[in-house]
């Protein structure tokens, strides 16, 4: 993925956010109690300046965090604090990106995951700085969440949507991604592309149903790059959506 499209006609509503949390039964601690507790667990990590403040059961988090990931992260934490059933987030983000520098910095991010292959493909968008990811990933790992951990490090990411799918952990599908790599690098139109790990086409293999996505250098590499993949055995159906640059 070169880069994401971006959309600016978006405007996120402001105001507080308030996350909530299941108490055990009996987890009852004073205001100031929890208030340390949580002061205490935000120590030590990437957070900039917060302040916390608790009324009752509810905890109130306001201040700069430097980036997304944070921001969550302290969500997280004070909800792990015995005796906090909501949190209420005012955090602003010490940094601000225009789209399409945002856009570039989230593709960079995406092309040097190591773990982006062939198998796996990404898209999205970007509206004032909320991300959203879509596409398609092998389940060899937590690829979902390491995207996101990548994606909300980014500074001037306001908030991340997740429309990513995992692919089926069959082994018909494995089978079928070895068959298609094989034959793609016996190609003389393929065979230096497809030991890149991130080519310009991605080939998703889910449930026997293949995708085709990016684009090949020519009508000839698209007819051929069908071909091969139509002629394996043991697939369904083919959905070709490769672009041809000439």
């Amino acid at each position: 993925m070169k880069a994401l499209n971006v959309y600016l006609s978006c405007v996120l509503a402001a105001g507080a956010v308030t996350w909530s949390a299941v108490a055990p039964v009996g987890a009852e601690q004073s205001a100031p109690r929890i208030q340390q507790q949580v002061e205490r667990s935000l120590r030590g990590g990437d957070f900039g300046r917060i302040e916390v403040s608790v009324a009752d059961s509810e905890v109130t988090l306001t201040g700069t965090v430097p980036h997304l990931l944070a921001k969550n992260e302290a969500i997280e934490r004070a909800l792990d604090i015995e005796g906090v059933e909501t949190v209420a987030s005012e955090l602003q983000f010490s940094f601000e990106e225009d789209d399409p520098d945002l856009a570039d910095e989230v593709g960079k991010a995406i092309n040097r995951y190591p773990h982006f292959t062939i198998w796996d493909y990404i898209d999205g968008r970007i509206n004032n700085g909320v991300v959203t990811l879509r596409g398609s990933v092998t389940p060899s790992r937590n690829k979902k969440r390491e995207l996101y951990e990548r994606i909300a490090k980014i500074r001037g990411v306001q908030d991340y949507v997740d429309e990513i799918d995992v692919q089926s952990v069959a082994r018909s599908d494995e089978r079928l991604r070895g068959m298609i790599g094989r034959s793609l690098a016996n190609s003389p139109h393929f065979e230096r592309t497809v030991r890149m790990r991130n080519p310009p086409y991605h080939i998703v293999v889910n449930r026997s149903s293949v995708t085709i996505y990016g684009y090949v250098q020519s009508e000839i590499e698209y007819r051929e790059m069908e071909r091969i993949i139509r002629q394996t055995l043991g697939i369904l159906n083919v959905d070709n959506q490769l672009q041809a640059l000439r």
